[in-house]
């Protein structure tokens, strides 16, 4: 049936890519033109996506073909009208077309699309060079925003907004640096789903935004100023109708009104609203008559002053809230510049602004000038998962499906829309999926063509089980009548299928507690495993990749292994932070952090063999202070390591260096994972240690291993990733994650918030009830937001069970069927089966896999064997050609053998790994370089798309004339050459080696090329192709905490500290974390990484530098407020000197806000003290600042000196204070004295253990004077800093030295120092 417009609403396992597949034959072959595939164009969301449509494609032609598949045949004929006979000689044309014509044979990614546009159009415009596509925007962010910072140092503007927004974050408690605040919003407004509201804020200026903020802070002084004249009006009001607190019920009317005295932070109170209107009650039943009639004759007075309140409250609101992020909404257009010009500086083009780039250039360009830049004119279009298309991709395929469809072609035909997608499976929504879109479409209710859609829902599916099928209609049906989700509850969107398969399937949902949740989980896997499933045959699916990474750290059974490709990040490999550090040492020679780690890896790996007895040996002796070149002399064996030697080589060269002198195995899964890296890296950038180290520093955690299918090992993925994909068995662990829990994170736009403020259209908001009360828009939009919540949870669930095809597994941890988690649901559902614990249906079975078929032929024997070899990047292709080339030359060393490099740069890679100079040997010149021979050998890298075959030949390849003229040629014959040259050499040769990338991960990479295609189904009389997978077998990254055993080393300096005097925070880091008190105070190694900025270490110290500074001149003395005046008069210059003398260098970027925050702490106390001397008349005398105090004690007959540096103490009013300063914030709890029997095992108390230990230094010191308090001054907390220890007094001067004492003797009779995992 012919259409100009269909939909087909697709339920999982239904049968998407059949449906589209199926339907893209039935047009090709309808139509007249036998190329009419180059006016078609299908648009899916990920590589492997197009690709499976590609080959379903060819492989569905090759069936009709050969009449092999009587489905497809009746299908294709139904559409058609064909016979078998027309459809098999056009089948068999049409194949032929596009395998020879395969660049027109348009199955691509959207965002593949896009580029052409925008590279076709640009290019024109602007005559830009290349660009590499970055899917990851945020390194370009941090950049950015560095940039930022940097540039405060010239623009006095700048300086004063970001100084500000520090200030802001602290008057809300929060930490002062902004980069984070900066990051997420970053990130917020790169969603196209904001595009409205940044173009809007890109053209105001600083000047806008200051008097935006200015009229803001009148709104909320105004608004302040009028909540307390109506609370007190209405509290008057009560008073003088002769009522009190008592009268009303419970008092609450009174509290709530009161509560508004002098303070600036307000809140709506419901239940106070619902007893003014009547709605409850607003006195007792008992209340006397007259009091009664008293407060009915002023409940709506009482009522419309609450009204205006309330109204005032939700105004004040939308100001704070404004002004949080008016900084950042200042900086949008900065952050947008910055953005561009590194796009322009590293002619990169990030994925994430495609989308509107392409939305510029379609609104200023007709759909035909497009077409025609595109070369080519679609008529027909097909789009794979519509529920996962952005609001901006359709927008930008509009205009052009429209011209098509709406218009004839030259043969008096038109164009056609088909769209597929399950809008239950839609889960990308926070990649800007628009969900709505799709419902829109199916209930057309929007619909931006002439053309009614023929909608066509499938409830039938083909890849569960019955048992599995029925329980998901069941489940899901259940959940959205329990969630009130009427949106699945219709006759064309619902939960209801039907299974197409006859063998019986098995479901099982368990409940089980937090300690038998992993247990549970391994059984399941075990009894699977014995029932005949093999590894590949389960698969894991969770939501979020930490799940992934708890399974495997509580998952350890000798009968399998659980693997995970979201957590194999290359960083965790102890070989590759091995060449890391050796890169790191290189660049900065005294860093004896990275030299502790190359000791360490050595040592583990045995390389120094009998050398040392212990690794704590090994670091004394090694970790003495000498400069880098005899470090390295020191810790080599036979063969030593040139470090002068080893900075003169390429990146390649360095690592295979390390490898030889350290006895590195090369071949490592994870190391090749970083050559890979870095080979892709030099593409593009220097090829420089330096210059590397700045791309891992921001690109580490996104370098992750890729591991095949096949690892006889039990795959563990997220369930985004999963979608699309089918396994026997899937195992879902459901953990207590709330269905809500980004509710509070998202942000949303209210349009025109403020009716005084003009200047301001749009405003950000966290999301929150008191949306509800700002008016239908902004309650439609918070309804929404939640609706859609829910709905992103459900669907999660839904593409999880919806995996499976003969047994599912739910797993789920006990919760409350009433909370609001997924484990809640799973509760919930069983409760309504009335099975508390546990619920299955259906059998389980023996399970026979039946894969293996004996595919001989005797036919076979006379074609020609091609060798298919796929692998994953660059490395283990390499690897490949190099062990081939070792091979053959070792069997016959005058074999001709001819190699082509498709991408040239590979040659750097094989040349790495051939150790035995077989390229010598070989003949590699270019494909049109020569007259073709007959070769005993043909070997081709990188057989993908893209690369072969190629349409650029490099300069100096071939003579300028030969450029020249395949330069001219079209596309067509180009192609038509490279195919000519191709088949004619490897009819001639003896055995051919074609090798691909199969990564997927790239923008545009992973699909072999055509020609294996051709040979696989065009080339089948002649050839036969030899399919080879090239598998890495990973080794699990066994993290262990390091573990160091006490010797007589480690002895002896433990009693030169203890000698040589141990302070608190030696003690506290001993308590905190012991491995770490080892590396700094025993080897005396500090783990910092080098910044520009301040660390928090450097920050504390700049901070006591200059409080000691501005207090110094006067001690001693009674202080007077004129003296705190003068401090404060002093702060500003002070705090600049004090970061020279520190630093050498003036503040700059970062460091200016801290030096403000830094003032605004110091500030704060100065107001703080003041008030202290003028409303309080509080008597302060500072008797010392900075003092070294040391005192000696005996310790299991130990002689033990404590040292200590007393930031401050002081006569308050006659008594004896010790205060310590603290930046942070610090929470009074930690400092009460009923903890004080964890102070020595738990680091949380800390600051306790140090002001005890204050305490009795200070006791040695004033011995004739009592220490009446010993407190915190938290610098960060704005209204009252000074912190102290209740009842310090009952603690005795010996009840604390036994304190220290047992601390002391657990670090004297510790055997290990293990690595607790608290964070340094």
């Amino acid at each position: 049936m012919d259409y100009s417009f269909k939909i087909i609403n697709s339920s999982a396992g239904s049968g998407k890519t059949f449906n589209l597949a199926t339907e893209y034959i039935a047009k090709l072959l309808k139509s007249k033109d036998e190329e009419h595939f180059k006016s078609m164009l299908a648009l899916t969301f990920t590589n492997k996506a197009s690709i499976e449509m590609k080959d379903r494609i060819l492989i569905y032609l090759s069936d009709l073909k050969y009449n092999r598949n009587i489905i497809i045949q009746e299908i294709i004929s139904k559409k058609t009208g064909l016979n078998q006979i027309e459809i098999e000689k056009k089948s068999s044309n049409i194949l032929d077309k596009i395998l020879y014509n395969y660049s027109n044979f348009n199955v691509i990614t959207i965002d593949s699309f896009t580029n052409n546009i925008i590279k076709s159009i640009s290019e024109e415009l602007t005559n830009k060079d290349d660009y590499n596509i970055e899917l990851d925007s945020s390194v370009y962010l941090d950049q950015a925003i560095e940039e930022l910072f940097s540039d405060m140092d010239k623009e006095e503007k700048l300086k004063e907004l970001l100084i500000e927004f520090a200030k802001f974050k602290l008057t809300l408690n929060k930490s002062w640096d902004i980069s984070y605040d900066l990051k997420d919003f970053g990130l917020f407004i790169d969603k196209e789903s904001n595009r409205i509201q940044v173009d809007y804020f890109k053209k105001m200026n600083f000047n806008l935004f200051y008097k935006i903020k200015k009229e803001l802070h009148k709104i909320k002084n105004d608004n302040i100023s009028n909540i307390h004249h109506l609370a007190l009006s209405s509290i008057d009001l009560i008073n003088n109708n002769g009522l009190d607190d008592n009268d009303f019920r419970g008092g609450f009317l009174n509290k709530y009104l009161k509560s508004f005295n002098n303070q600036d932070t307000f809140f709506i109170n419901d239940s106070i609203e619902k007893s003014l209107k009547g709605e409850t009650n607003l006195y007792n039943k008992t209340l006397d008559k007259s009091k009664v009639e008293r407060i009915e004759k002023i409940r709506i007075n009482l009522l419309n002053d609450y009204l205006k309140i309330k109204e005032l409250i939700i105004d004040q609101y939308k100001v704070n809230s404004t002004l949080s992020f008016l900084p950042s909404l200042s900086l949008i257009s900065r952050i947008e510049e910055k953005l561009d010009q590194i796009q322009s500086d590293n002619k990169i083009r990030l994925i994430s602004k495609f989308n509107s780039q392409l939305n510029l250039l379609i609104k200023s360009n007709e759909a035909p000038y497009i077409y025609e830049k595109l070369g080519s004119r679609y008529t027909d279009f097909f789009i794979d998962e519509f529920q996962d298309t952005s609001e901006l991709q359709w927008q930008n395929l509009i205009p052009l499906i429209s011209n098509s469809i709406h218009s004839e072609s030259h043969d008096g035909s038109k164009g056609s829309l088909l769209i597929v997608g399950d809008p239950k499976q839609s889960i990308y929504r926070w990649r800007g999926g628009k969900f709505n879109q799709f419902i829109n479409l199916i209930y057309n209710r929007t619909n931006p063509f002439h053309f009614k859609p023929i909608l066509k829902n499938t409830d039938i599916n083909y890849r569960s089980c019955k048992e599995i099928v029925d329980f998901n209609s069941d489940f899901f049906n259940y959940l959205s009548e329990k969630l009130n989700i009427e949106i699945y509850n219709s006759d064309d969107l619902n939960f209801n299928q039907y299974s197409n398969k006859k063998q019986n399937g098995y479901v099982s949902v368990d409940i089980t507690d937090e300690n038998s949740f992993y247990s549970k989980i391994e059984n399941q896997i075990l009894e699977l495993l014995n029932r005949g499933y093999s590894t590949s045959d389960i698969i894991i699916l969770v939501r979020k990749n930490k799940y992934s990474k708890e399974l495997i750290e509580n998952i350890k059974n000798p009968k399998f292994k659980l693997i995970s490709n979201d957590i194999l990040q290359i960083k965790n490999s102890e070989n590759v932070q091995f060449i890391i550090s050796i890169f790191n040492l290189s660049q900065n020679n005294n860093d004896y952090s990275e030299r502790k780690r190359i000791i360490n890896f050595l040592f583990t790996k045995n390389y120094f063999e009998k050398r040392y007895d212990s690794l704590n040996e090994c670091f004394f002796i090694n970790l003495s202070k000498v400069d880098v070149n005899g470090f390295f002399h020191k810790i080599s064996n036979k063969d030593v390591f040139d470090l002068k030697h080893f900075s003169s080589l390429n990146i390649l060269d360095a690592i295979k260096y390390c490898a030889f002198i350290f006895k590195l195995e090369i071949e490592d899964p994870y190391l090749i994972a970083l050559i890979d890296d870095i080979f892709e890296f030099q593409d593009n950038n220097d090829d420089t240690i330096k210059s590397y180290l700045s791309h891992w520093k921001k690109k580490s955690d996104n370098i992750n291993l890729s591991v095949s299918d096949d690892q006889h090992s039990i795959n563990i993925s997220t369930i985004h990733k999963s979608k699309g994909l089918e396994f026997p068995v899937v195992i879902s662990p459901i953990y207590s994650d709330r269905l809500d829990e980004n509710t509070n994170k998202d942000l949303i736009w209210l349009y025109e918030p403020f009716k005084s403020l003009n200047d301001l259209k749009w405003t950000l908001s966290r999301k929150s009830k008191i949306l509800l009360n700002m008016g239908d828009t902004a309650k439609e939009i918070f309804e929404s937001e939640i609706l859609n919540n829910l709905l992103d949870s459900i669907n999660l669930l839904y593409v999880a069970f919806t995996r499976a095809e003969k047994e599912l597994y739910i797993i789920s941890k006990k919760d409350n069927p009433g909370v609001n988690t997924f484990s809640g649901l799973i509760q919930s559902f069983l409760d309504y089966r009335s099975k508390p614990d546990q619920y299955s249906i259906g059998k389980k079975h023996r399970y026979e896999n039946n894969q293996n078929r004996d595919e001989s032929n005797s036919n076979n024997l006379q074609k020609k064997k091609i060798n298919i070899i796929s692998t994953s990047k660059n490395v283990n292709q390499a690897k490949y050609l190099s062990d081939t080339l070792s091979k053959i030359y070792s069997e016959d060393r005058s074999a001709k053998v001819y190699v082509f490099f498709a991408n040239q740069k590979l040659v750097k890679l094989v040349d790495f790994y051939d150790n035995n100079n077989n390229l010598k040997f070989i003949s590699n010149y270019h494909l049109f370089d020569s007259k073709i021979s007959a070769y005993d050998h043909v070997i081709i890298t990188n057989m993908n798309e893209g690369f072969f075959p190629f349409s650029d030949i490099k300069e100096g390849v071939l003579s300028n004339s030969e450029k020249l003229e395949f330069d001219d040629m079209s596309q067509y014959d180009q192609e038509n050459k490279i195919s000519k040259i191709f088949y004619e050499l490897i009819n001639k040769s003896k055995e051919i080696h074609l090798i691909y990338d199969s990564d997927l991960k790239s923008f545009m990479s992973g699909e072999e090329s055509r020609y294996i295609k051709q040979l696989e189904l065009l080339k089948t009389d002649s050839y036969i192709c030899n399919r080879q997978v090239i598998e890495q077998k990973i080794k699990t990254i066994k993290n262990e905490s390091p573990i160091i055993i006490k010797d007589s080393l480690i002895d002896d300096r433990i009693e030169s500290i203890l000698k040589t005097g141990i302070s608190a925070s030696t003690l506290n880091l001993f308590i905190k974390n012991p491995y770490f008190f080892y590396e700094q105070k025993i080897l005396n190694v500090n783990d910092f990484e080098e910044s520009k900025y301040l660390n928090y270490m450097d920050q504390g110290t700049l901070i006591h530098k200059v409080i000691e500074k501005i207090y110094e001149p006067y001690l001693g003395i009674i202080l007077e407020v004129k003296h705190l005046d003068l401090m404060k008069e002093k702060l500003e210059k002070e705090s600049i000197n004090s970061f020279v003398e520190l630093y050498s260098k003036e503040p700059q970027g970062k460091n200016l806000i801290f030096i403000e925050v830094l003032k605004e702490y110091i500030n704060n106390t100065l107001e703080y003290e003041k008030d202290q001397l003028k409303n309080q008349n509080a008597q302060i005398k500072i008797i010392s600042l900075e003092k070294k105090v040391s005192t000696n004690i005996k310790v299991n007959n130990k002689d033990v000196k404590l040292n200590g540096i007393i930031d401050r103490i002081d006569m308050f009013n006659g008594g004896l204070r010790v205060i310590d300063y603290k930046s942070g914030l610090v929470n009074q709890g930690v400092l009460d004295l009923k903890n004080i029997g964890s102070v020595k095992t738990d680091h949380k108390y800390s600051y306790l253990l140090q002001l005890l230990f204050y305490k009795y230094l200070a006791e040695s010191c004033y011995e004739s004077q009592e220490i009446t308090e010993i407190g915190i001054c938290s610098l960060k907390k704005r209204n009252s800093p000074f912190m102290f220890v209740e009842n310090q007094s009952t603690l005795s001067s010996n009840e604390i030295k036994m304190i220290i004492s047992e601390v002391i003797t657990d670090i004297l009779e510790t055997n290990e120092f293990i690595d607790s995992g608290n964070p340094l």
